[in-house]
């Protein structure tokens, strides 16, 4: 799969991770919650008073969806996160009151958010708004 490389690419991903959730149909929402409670680097959108997280590992592939994200065997933050990071300007960072809103999110989503993301690592987030 190839990363993304534009920002419409990084939207219709961020919408379909909406989908996800916002459907809850079993298999697709169980899997968008595991994107989320496993994610170490997070696009954070707010918007209409709510602070959504995404995980680069999805997002960060063009026209990314459920199938092809599980059939994808080489899936790394290695590349998608070059790709985010060259989008938004910037590499993703530690930000405690991103990581107290994460934790939230996770909470409102149904479940308490990990100590740390995979890996035993601190999460890092870029700021889309």
């Amino acid at each position: 799969m190839k990363p993304i490389q534009t920002l419409e690419e990084l939207r219709h991903n961020m919408d379909t991770l909406d989908q996800y959730l916002d459907n809850k149909t079993e298999r697709t929402y169980s899997f968008a919650l595991e994107l989320v409670k496993k994610g170490v680097c997070f696009v954070v959108c707010k918007g209409n008073g709510k602070t959504k997280f995404y995980p680069s590992r999805f997002i960060g592939y063009a026209d990314n969806t459920m199938s092809k994200h599980l059939i994808n065997d080489s899936k790394d933050g290695k590349v998608t996160n070059p790709a985010i990071s060259k989008l938004l300007d910037g590499k993703p960072v530690y930000d405690p009151e991103l990581e107290s809103a994460y934790q939230a999110y996770c909470e409102s989503l149904g479940f308490t958010a990990n100590d740390k993301g995979t890996f035993g690592v601190m999460r890092k987030y870029w700021k889309f708004y």
